[in-house]
């Protein structure tokens, strides 16, 4: 019995494995195309020109008006943050600070100090809870008018 099985399974194994080299389907068979994905870079679309707060700012400073608006708010900040005990009540200088009058930084500098400090360290260091962008351009026009007005 063990004969004929051992038997059995040997054509067995002959037949399975001479059917599958005679095979003349396989050989015959047209290959297929497979898609390869591409990929193009398309250039965005340039964003629309538009008018900001800080372009209207620079635009009416370089005409010489001022926002009265905004001058009052930067003198608000003035007193706030106790430009006067240095800089004298109209920013005229003291012995402690000199003369925001003769200054002619522009804004964009002139908030960048505020920041860091510049020369003078953290006296002058104001974090964006304390003098934000908008409080920093409105104490700019608030010396503005000081200017202006000696």
């Amino acid at each position: 019995m063990k004969k004929i099985t051992l038997i059995g399974l040997l054509c067995f194994l002959l037949f399975m494995g001479l059917s599958g080299c005679g095979s003349t389907t396989a050989s015959n068979a047209l290959p297929t195309s497979t898609t390869i994905p591409t990929f193009s870079f398309v250039v965005p679309t340039e964003a629309p020109s538009v008018a900001t707060v800080a372009a209207a700012t620079s635009a009416a400073q370089s005409a010489g008006a001022l926002d009265p608006q905004l001058v009052e708010a930067g003198r608000g900040r003035y007193e706030v943050l106790g430009c006067a005990e240095c800089h004298g009540a109209q920013g005229e200088g003291t012995e402690n600070g000199p003369s925001l009058i003769t200054s002619t930084i522009s804004q964009a500098d002139f908030i960048g100090f505020m920041r860091s400090g510049g020369s003078v360290g953290s006296a002058h260091q104001y974090s964006t809870n304390r003098l934000s962008d908008s409080g920093g351009r409105n104490l700019y026009q608030y010396l503005l008018s000081i200017r202006q007005s000696e």
